[in-house]
């Protein structure tokens, strides 16, 4: 093993660098963004103070390097990836969904590259393809986040996260009516302080970490029907460690709607369930990756993530539901007002042997009433 580190439970982060730019076939400048990645074998802290070797990708440049760093692009960018592997092992870089975005192999103390362009805007999932799902399940995964061209304007001028040629009538309607009568306050601000937010969920069994950590011989077709989880995180994260933290937490006026970015690195099925507002399930994405606007946006209050999903829901940061007209704002109840968000995978709301909360869970805050 080249090296090896300590990670006390961390987030994700990342920082784009704007390098120059490249002709477009249509004649136009395109901005060109590189990303340079490590991959990492780490020793990360879990939930219970306890050690487990990881894999993880890193940023690198300047400033202090960043596991899992979310990588951004607006559609039609030139967007070049290196990546140096620090691992024992070969391994592989994929965006599945994005045509182009594919390192076959990056043997160990080699570095290599990938350009491609831009794809529609959206939610992507980066990660390690080899011997799948073994390496992604060790960490080698994170979020690749593309904006739309022009801010992805409905037909009445509001912003939304996808490119316009996803649009659906569904979806400008729900987008159109922020700021309305329906959904008082604000229209969705896609640059917005907290109103753009990612829930990267997976799990971890330490005994297929150990395996990997020794050298020993793991047959990915044997993983699945051997994989027993005992930690569930968010963005690397469990249990207390979420509480309050504002990249993972959502917090807002009355009026302030936030999109969540969900995806699933993991092996496990996953049933998030939010307390105090319903959300609006704005996408998915097809088998090959590529991602689906719904024609039909209706209110859940929880949502399934099948393993490699990736789905996008928004929360409307309206008055509670259950609270009178009457009665809002409240008198007797203290704003910020907070509610859960766990699963209703049970398994996933324990780590490590520990009692709920500790481990996927988290909650959003109403800071309060809707600001004039």
């Amino acid at each position: 093993m080249n090296r090896r580190k300590f990670l006390a439970y961390g987030m994700m982060g990342g920082a784009v660098t704007v390098l120059g730019a490249t002709e477009s076939a249509v004649g136009q400048v395109a901005p060109t963004v590189v990303y340079e990645l490590d991959i990492e074998p780490v020793d990360v802290e879990m939930i219970d103070g306890k050690k487990v070797y990881m894999l993880l990708y890193y940023s690198r440049g300047s400033g202090t390097p960043t596991p899992r760093p979310v990588l951004t692009a607006t559609e039609g960018d030139r967007v070049t990836i290196r990546v140096r592997n620090n691992a024992p092992e070969a391994h592989r870089f994929q965006i599945p969904g994005v045509t182009g975005a594919s390192i076959t192999s990056i043997l160990p103390g080699r570095t290599r590259e990938v350009t491609f362009t831009a794809p529609v805007g959206g939610t992507y999932l980066y990660l390690d393809p080899l011997n799948a799902p073994v390496y992604r399940l060790l960490g080698l995964h994170g979020a690749f986040i593309v904006k739309p061209k022009n801010g992805g304007l409905t037909l009445g001028g509001k912003p939304t996260p996808y490119s316009t040629s996803m649009h659906t009538p569904a979806l400008n309607a729900v987008f159109d009516a922020f700021g309305t009568p329906r959904f008082p306050g604000n229209p969705w601000v896609p640059n917005g302080i907290g109103r753009d937010l990612i829930w990267l969920f997976s799990q971890v069994d330490p005994a297929l970490n150990r395996k990997v950590e020794l050298g020993q011989v793991v047959d990915p077709a044997s993983v699945v029907s051997t994989f027993v989880p005992r930690y569930f995180t968010i963005n690397g994260l469990s249990g207390f460690d979420l509480d309050g933290d504002d990249t993972v937490c959502p917090k807002g006026y009355e009026g302030q709607p936030t999109l969540i970015r969900t995806l699933n690195a993991g092996l496990a099925r996953h049933s998030p369930h939010i307390h105090g507002n319903h959300v609006m399930l704005l996408s998915g994405v097809r088998t090959n990756g590529q991602i689906v606007v719904r024609d039909n946006i209706f209110e859940v209050d929880v949502w399934s993530m099948a393993p490699l999903e990736r789905k996008d829901v928004l929360l409307p940061f309206e008055k509670p539901p259950d609270v009178p007209a009457a009665k809002w704002p409240p008198v007797q109840e203290p704003f910020p007002m907070r509610y859960v968000m766990h699963c209703h995978t049970e398994m996933s709301q324990t780590a490590g042997g520990g009692n709920y909360p500790q481990g996927l869970v988290t909650h959003w805050e109403l800071l309060g009433p809707r600001q004039v």
